[in-house]
């Protein structure tokens, strides 16, 4: 539905990419880059409302600039916070404007698109926050039985919760979608709120370890599942258009994994219409063979959505600075997208926009956004 034509800029090697056999026949839809963007870090050293405004149009005027199609801010954070005037989370950042309105009509303009970003689950990390102080009942448990700082998605009323949180935003703002981050468990052991634990535990006839501990896996699974279509089913009958985008670690979480997050079941119920797959692989955590581990990473998720109907749009998320390492050079988001485009994917989303920045300059002489685009489309 891309309304905007780029130029390729001139200057830096054509991504010698080519579409791998494997994929080749695979159906290609519209492409898709974006970036993740913390919108608070635009403006939180400026004070005034002119300058607040000046910082987000300079943000989207990058975003144009470098080939980037869609904004996908961070509205809430993973403390528990709401980065916008929201209806239905009592813990944010007092303001006297409306810094998401204000992007959503700015990108508007410049024929972005606007994908509001969730921290859906997490609240806290460790120690509850936000809404968990307030209801601490919701809270995945330690295994000590103390509560942490993540919402425990097999608790109705949290379902309920945050489903609406989502939809006050799906009401008020015109996205084109929303991106959720953290649907997911909790990456250590962990348990469930009380409330759940004692449904679970009620429903097992077999109390065997091994028996237990499969039975308690699928639980997980179905709870999140269950808040993946409540949301899915909530926002879409607001808006039938709307988007509904996640991010995930990959292939090797969809199935008996700690977080539990079964996203190619979503795919295959159409849960989901967009998976963006972490691409988080550096010489810093996997040494010189980092570009094939993050080839098969994607190959695979791509392989994984079309086993389950190829119903979602893959894409992989380029970390330029995350807990797993950053990148060195700007060449190297080149040798990424060219990876990448081998693999099949259908876009890019660059963790974070800010990230970026060191290597903006470069990246829009080279124009390896557009480039890659253009690649898309054959």
């Amino acid at each position: 539905m891309r309304r905007r034509t780029f130029l390729a800029a001139t200057g830096g090697a054509a991504m010698g990419a080519r579409l791998s056999p494997v994929h080749a026949n695979a159906p290609r839809p519209t492409p898709f880059l974006g970036s993740w963007m913390n919108l608070h870090h635009l403006y939180h050293k400026v004070t005034g409302k002119a300058q607040r405004y000046e910082a987000i149009d300079r943000a989207l005027d990058g975003h144009v600039a470098a080939g980037l199609e869609t904004v996908m801010p961070f509205i809430t954070s993973t403390s528990g916070l709401a980065h916008f005037p929201s209806r239905v989370m009592k813990s944010g950042r007092k303001m006297d404007w409306d810094p998401l309105e204000y992007l959503v009509k700015g990108a508007g303009k410049r024929d972005l698109d606007v994908y509001p970003a969730f921290c859906s689950l997490v609240c806290g990390h460790q120690e509850p926050a936000g809404v968990l102080r307030e209801h601490p009942e919701w809270a995945s448990r330690h295994p000590d039985g103390k509560p942490m700082g993540h919402i425990c998605p097999t608790h109705p009323e949290a379902r309920d919760w945050l489903t609406a949180v989502i939809a006050d935003v799906v009401k008020r703002y015109p996205a084109k979608g929303i991106m959720l981050d953290y649907l997911r468990y909790y990456n250590r052991p962990s348990r469930l709120d009380s409330t759940s634990e004692k449904m679970f535990l009620a429903s097992q006839k077999d109390r065997t370890v091994p028996a237990q501990k499969e039975a308690l896996q699928r639980y997980r699974e179905e709870g999140i599942t269950k808040l993946a279509r409540q949301i899915s089913t909530t926002v879409r009958g607001l808006n039938p258009a709307l988007k509904v985008a996640i991010y995930s670690w990959g292939p090797h979480v969809a199935q008996g994994h700690q977080v539990a997050q079964p996203w190619p079941t979503w795919c295959r119920d159409k849960l989901v219409d967009h998976v963006s797959v972490s691409g988080y692989c550096y010489p810093d955590n996997y040494g010189q063979d980092y570009l094939q581990v993050f080839g098969r990473r994607i190959g695979d998720a791509i392989k994984l959505n079309r086993t389950n109907g190829n119903r979602a749009r893959m894409t992989f998320s380029l970390g330029v600075v995350t807990s797993h390492g950053k990148i060195r050079n700007a060449s190297w988001i080149q040798e990424y997208l060219g990876r990448a485009l081998e693999e099949g994917v259908s876009g890019v989303t660059v963790f974070t926009w800010g990230h970026l920045q060191p290597y903006l300059k470069q990246t829009i002489e080279r124009g390896y956004f557009p480039r890659f685009r253009q690649r898309l489309l054959r």
